[in-house]
Formats: C-alpha cells, sequence, structure tokens
C-alpha cells in the first residue's frame, strides 16, 4: 500500500494524529485491543508476513541524526533469519525497532518465544502491537543495552488470537538458540565501569570509544547458547577498520565468526552507508565470505507527495531499491563453494595472514574478462589528430593582456598538461604522441602575435576570431580527454593481466 494511505489508514484505525504512539499503546491494554488488532489485520489484507508498521515509523518518526535510527528491509530480514535457522525455543532481536527481524524469524516458527529488546520508548508500542497481532509468546525489553539501564517491560502470552500482555518490573534473564540484530551505526559509547566484572566484556578486548558496533556483538554473543547462532547487519567499516582490529582477531581466533556476507547498496530507506551481515556460531576454523553486491533484484515503492501542495500531493512518485532474491539468500547460507566473484572458504590461519581483514572481496577469485576495444593505433592516431588541429594556429601574447582578453586559463591548460608522460603512455603501445604548443605566454610589452599571420597589426578580426578559438580549443581538449579515457579504459586490463609491460628508463 502506498505510504500516506497507509498511514492515514491507521491513524484513522486506532483514532490518532501524526503522534499516535499512545494511542497505540493505549489500544493494545485496552478491552478494546482485540477490535484494533482484527481491523488491522484486514487492512493488510491478512499479510503479517510484513512489517507495514515500519514504514510509517521510518518516514515520520525515526531519528537518525542522534539515534541512527534505519530499520531493516525485508530481505536483510529475512537473510538473518535464515542465517539463523536453526532447533531451539528463543529468539532473541536486539535492537529490535518495531520487529521486522523478528517478524522473519516468527515466519518460520510462530511457536517460539521472541524477546524483543529496544532502546527508543517511542517504538515500543509499535513493538507491542506487531507482536500482539501475531499472536506472539515472549517479552519486550524497553532497555539501553550498552548500559543495562532499564525503562520497562513487558510478558506477552498467546490468547485466543492475539497476545495477551501484562507489564513486568524488571528484564528477564535471556539466553537464546537465535539471535537477530541490527543495531545503530558507529555510536560512540563508553565501556560501563566496573568493566572487568561485566561478563560481557571479560576477557575480551574492549570495543573502541569510537563507535559501539562491536559493543553490540559482544553484548549479544553473551546471550547466546554454546549451539546457538547469531546474524548482524553492521557496516562495513567493521571489517577491516583499524579500531576493531583486535575484536575480529578475538572473535576470528575463537572460532566465532561463521560466514561474512556484503551486501547490495541502496537496500535502506534512509541511508546509503555501505552493509554487511555477519554470521556468528561456535567452533569456525575457517570463514564463508559471500558478495551479494552484483546479485541485487529491484523493487518500486510508490509514495504520494507529502508536501507541497496539490501539484505534489497528487502526484504518485516512484522509488526503487534493491533487494536480496530468495535464490541468492539460500545461496548465502547454504554450503560455501568457490565461486568466482561470490563465494570463497578461507581458513582462519589465512586471515591472520592478511591482518584480520575480513572483506570479503580480498578473498574471492575475480573472472578476467575480454574487453573489445578499437585498435590503439587507431585511437593513439585520433588523438594526434586532435593534437594537431589543435596546434595550426599558435598564440604569442603578453602575460597582462593575455589576463585582459581571457586567454590566460587557455596558457594554464598547456603548463597542467604532460606530454613526455603521455609519450611514454604511447611509445609503449609502439607510437609516439605529436604534441605542439598552441599558446605562449610572453613578458614582452603588448606583443600578441598569431603565428603565420600579419605579426605586426593587431586585426579587429581577433575580437570575433578569439571567442570561437577558444571555444574551439576547448572541445578539443574535451575530445582529447574523451579519448585519453577510452585508451585508459583498453589498457588497465591488459597492464593488470601483463599483456602489457611498463617501460622502465
Amino acid at each position: 500500500m502506498e505510504l500516506s494511505a497507509l498511514t492515514r489508514a491507521f491513524q484513522k484505525l486506532i483514532s490518532a494524529d501524526n503522534d499516535f504512539s499512545n494511542a497505540v499503546f493505549m489500544a493494545l491494554m485496552s478491552p478494546a485491543k482485540n477490535t484494533v488488532l482484527a481491523d488491522y489485520v484486514k487492512l493488510v489484507d491478512g499479510d503479517l508476513q510484513t512489517d507495514e508498521l515500519q514504514k510509517i515509523f521510518q518516514y515520520y518518526h525515526a531519528d537518525r541524526k542522534e539515534k541512527k535510527q534505519d530499520y531493516t528491509p525485508k530481505s536483510i530480514a529475512r537473510l538473518c533469519a535464515v542465517a539463523t535457522e536453526k532447533a531451539g525455543d528463543v529468539v532473541y532481536d536486539l535492537c529490535a525497532g518495531s520487529s521486522a527481524l523478528t517478524i522473519q524469524k516468527w515466519t518460520q516458527n510462530p511457536e517460539k518465544i521472541f524477546i524483543c529488546e529496544e532502546l527508543d520508548g517511542q517504538v515500543i508500542p509499535l513493538l507491542l502491537f506487531n507482536m500482539a497481532a501475531r499472536n506472539m509468546s515472549g517479552y519486550v525489553i524497553n532497555r539501553n543495552a550498552l548500559t543495562l539501564e532499564f525503562a520497562k517491560g513487558f510478558k506477552l502470552l498467546p490468547g485466543s488470537r492475539f497476545s495477551e500482555i501484562e507489564e513486568i518490573k524488571q528484564a528477564p534473564d535471556i539466553l537464546a538458540d537465535e539471535i537477530v540484530s541490527n543495531p545503530p551505526y558507529n555510536i560512540k559509547w563508553t565501556a560501563p565501569a566496573p568493566i572487568l566484572a561485566d561478563s560481557r566484556f571479560q576477557g575480551k578486548p574492549i570495543p573502541p570509544e569510537s563507535n559501539a558496533n562491536f559493543a553490540f556483538v559482544l553484548t549479544a554473543l553473551n546471550r547466546m547458547k554454546p549451539n546457538g547462532r547469531c546474524a548482524f547487519v553492521l557496516p562495513c567499516g567493521i571489517l577491516s577498520g583499524t579500531p576493531e582490529k583486535e575484536v575480529r582477531e578475538y572473535l576470528l581466533d575463537a572460532g566465532m565468526v561463521e560466514r561474512v556476507i556484503s551486501l547490495p547498496d541502496k537496500m535502506f530507506e534512509s541511508t546509503s552507508i555501505p552493509t554487511c551481515v555477519i554470521v556468528f556460531s561456535s567452533g569456525n576454523k575457517s570463514v564463508k565470505f559471500y558478495d551479494c553486491r552484483r546479485k541485487a533484484a529491484q523493487e518500486q515503492r510508490d509514495q504520494n507527495g507529502q508536501y507541497g501542495g496539490a501539484s505534489h500531493e497528487n502526484r504518485t512518485y516512484h522509488k526503487t531499491v534493491n533487494v536480496l532474491p530468495d535464490d541468492v539468500i539460500s545461496a548465502v547460507c547454504g554450503s560455501c563453494h568457490s565461486v568466482a566473484e561470490f563465494s570463497q572458504e578461507v581458513s582462519v590461519e589465512e586471515i591472520a595472514k592478511n591482518e584480520y581483514n575480513i572483506v570479503p572481496s580480498r578473498y574471492i577469485a575475480f573472472q578476467e574478462r575480454e574487453i573489445q576495444h578499437r585498435p590503439y593505433a587507431d585511437i593513439m592516431a585520433d588523438i594526434n589528430r586532435i593534437s594537431r588541429e589543435r596546434s595550426v594556429i599558435k598564440v604569442t601574447c603578453n602575460e597582462t593582456l593575455a589576463k585582459t582578453i581571457g586567454l590566460y586559463e587557455v596558457a594554464q591548460l598547456v603548463k597542467q598538461s604532460n606530454s613526455e608522460e603521455l609519450d611514454k603512455t604511447f611509445r609503449l603501445l609502439g607510437g609516439h604522441y605529436e604534441s605542439r604548443r598552441y599558446i605562449t605566454l610572453t613578458k614582452a610589452k603588448n606583443e600578441f602575435k598569431v603565428e603565420n599571420q600579419d605579426k605586426e597589426i593587431l586585426s579587429s578580426l581577433i575580437s570575433f576570431f578569439l571567442p570561437m578559438w577558444k571555444q574551439h580549443i576547448f572541445y578539443l581538449n574535451q575530445e582529447e580527454n574523451r579519448l585519453l579515457v577510452e585508451l585508459r579504459d583498453a589498457m588497465l586490463p591488459e597492464l593488470m593481466s601483463g599483456k602489457l609491460e611498463v617501460l622502465t628508463e
């Protein structure tokens, strides 16, 4: 459903305006709850496998500046769900938001116990609403995951159709079989004191204060059963960043890293930051690497204009986002085979030799492609033709006069050109670059000279000639740059493969 239409329908359903959090909460806690939840199920045509409320909260209420709230797209949530699927009773979603990740776990097995932990009190009612509408059993914990400051909590018990909810005074102990998380990225944090008394960090490197990415990871792993599995959506910088190296080293040497998956760009609604999924489990002597950046499919989202009058509000805007197809999700969650440009399994010992860098593209082989291009001789002949044509007329001009009549910047282009280096490139390919100077600045007072023309008279024709000449020079420079790019792109694959050898002197 289009966003603004969905929002209006939901606001009408709960009898609320823009700020509907309290109204949702009251609807859940009142005797009218079942009616509201039943009407919501009708509103989404019974499709409870998608977090529709996430779309509303992401657009109207998410705090991207302070809380870094970018809610998880459905296909990434599904990837995390499949990557962590195993026998067990308890699912834990750290930094749960409105429950997109939990919902995908629920679609696998609705009979499990679902524990959702979230800091933002404003989204807690939507989280409860989503879980109750799906008749989940479990807990919602409103708590700071890093400092462990508890605000409030709720227990959900299955009812005849929708969950029954009761408030609790303290958070339950958590020990989960399956853990999923998309925490806020790169937020600063301070390790809680006394740090050595905190079981999450005992005997482990402390994540850098500059970002809490691995602090969330260590928090989750501390609550995972010995044979459990955990999937985190994280920024790609943690895969190779120096501040996080000690934590990566600890996790890899401890056998906790199972697989690393690079994701396509443009998957999130509100951020373009490159992201990845890291899957954790116990006893891994190797890591399965996947590069999904070229595996995306496209999906269109429709949204009417929200502001700017009827001309915008009556218009539907289309936004294309990338999604991961189900067959790709199945591939990255199964056995790992060596597939060029997609997957490779690498020993922890080999990763250690690479300074514990876990960027997938470092280990995955790439296919060499034969790139078709024009013969080098033809490209070089065109470049020399441009050079000769540009140099047919040579201007010699007093430097001060050149600044006055607008020729100084043309002369600077000549200074910036590097004909010697270009000639070396041509000689590498068996050619020669024919370079000729087409403008010279001089200190001679009032000198302005066009070679092969009358040297004593500054003709009035110059005022008509110069603008056309300048425009022609700029055009020819652009043409030369275009052809140089073509030459560069033609040479690069052959330089990399060794077909061409760089000349040394």
